[in-house]
């Protein structure tokens, strides 16, 4: 939550105007935002998982000469599967460390 400081001094004043507080991330221009990396992550590891399986696929109808590349990309897709499972698991861990604080 975002609250323009400028406006906390008409808070003083008595003054009942509307204070406008954003909702929104603080998103630097250029910069993704949390959400925005998470989604593209997301993306590409489902885009390596399709790529093996592509290539998995095109080895077993004999369309792949060279069983590096299949093994190559097979690889690639389970390590990124991994790590974004590793990511997942450290969030749920901190979500729940910070649902049990006490306030």
């Amino acid at each position: 939550m975002m609250v323009d400081i400028a406006k906390l001094s008409d808070f003083e004043t008595g003054e009942k105007e509307k204070r406008q507080v954003s909702a929104s991330p603080v998103v630097r221009q250029g910069e993704l935002s949390f959400e925005e990396l998470l989604s593209t992550s997301m993306k590409k590891v489902n885009t390596l998982q399709l790529e093996a399986d592509d290539m998995v696929h095109r080895l077993a109808t004999g369309d792949v000469e060279d069983i590096s590349e299949v093994v190559l990309a097979s690889s690639r897709a389970e390590v990124a599967l991994r790590m974004f499972m590793e990511l997942r698991n450290k969030f749920v861990d901190a979500y729940q460390q910070l649902s049990r604080m006490s306030v």
